[in-house]
């Protein structure tokens, strides 16, 4: 038996188990011993409860530190904006670790550049949306604005679809009222489509005018969620491709907002949103 510390933190929503990890070997535990030990951790009837786990280590490249983020399900996940805003705001608060209001956290994407405000909101340099199909991965096929792009038939009803990456793969719907669809059939369709090798996670997305889109989410690996923060990215990054939006909106998720700005079509898109504690406790890992 393993008796571990960790924190719960949210970022609209979108909540994290965070174990300092350090100084042990849970990440090796994770990763090749025994993966169900994230869905007991995850699970909210019999564990703490979560949409996934984030371990702090020590970087191997530089940055402040490294973050390695696992799903509910126990798959590893490549990046979580949500995520990494909640294990910036962690680290501040819970640590020995002298952050200034900028820091660099090591991803499996890469370094990400951070800036926390003084309202406590962390603002996170997300990198370059892909459209690159192989890179994405999907088997779906550029269209005319360059993003990979394709029709799926769920039972009487046929998807309109648009990929991107944002490190992690996403793929993205159009709908006129974003209350009626059944999110279920839909997310869990096409996470699982054969067009995405990796699955993907799936966003739907109202447009209410050039500055505010409104998104619904199936997360790759978890289901419903409240918040996707790469996801709010990769929603802009197309939705701005397709002239649908401006280059800064606010992004409405059921967890509430995120401000997304993509000022350069050559460069990085930015995330904004808060990151809060929930609570703290010990756990025995059986």
């Amino acid at each position: 038996m393993k008796t571990i510390n960790f924190v719960k933190y949210q970022g609209i929503g979108n909540d994290f188990i965070i174990i300092d990890s350090r100084s042990n070997d849970l990440y090796d535990l994770f990763i090749i011993s025994d993966k169900e030990i994230v869905k007991r951790l995850c699970d909210r009837r019999y564990g703490i409860g979560a949409d996934g786990v984030i371990l702090l280590m020590n970087s191997n490249s530089g940055a402040d530190a490294r973050m390695e983020i696992f799903n509910s399900d126990g798959s590893t996940a490549e990046m979580c904006g949500n995520g990494i805003r909640c294990l910036v705001n962690y680290i501040k608060e819970f640590t020995e670790l002298d952050l200034d209001d900028n820091c660099i956290i090591q991803t499996l994407i890469g370094n990400l550049s951070a800036h926390i405000s003084n309202t406590g909101n962390v603002k996170i340099d997300m990198g370059n949306p892909v459209f690159t199909p192989s890179k994405i991965p999907t088997k779906l096929q550029l269209n005319d604005k360059h993003i990979p792009s394709g029709n799926i038939d769920i039972e009487n009803t046929n998807l309109k679809v648009y990929c991107a990456s944002m490190g992690n793969p996403h793929v993205i719907t159009y709908v006129k009222d974003i209350e009626s669809i059944p999110l279920e059939l839909w997310g869990k369709s096409l996470e699982n489509n054969n067009n995405f090798p990796n699955k993907t996670n799936v966003h739907f997305v109202q447009i209410l005018n050039r500055k505010k889109l409104c998104i619904k989410i199936w997360e790759r690996g978890c289901g419903p969620t409240l918040a996707c923060g790469t996801g709010a990215c990769a929603v802009l990054a197309i939705s701005s491709r397709l002239n649908l939006c401006d280059d800064e909106v606010e992004i409405s998720l059921p967890g509430g907002n995120l401000e997304i700005t993509w000022p350069s079509k050559n460069g990085s898109i930015y995330m904004s949103g808060p990151a809060d504690f929930v609570f703290k406790g010990t756990i025995d890992l059986l």
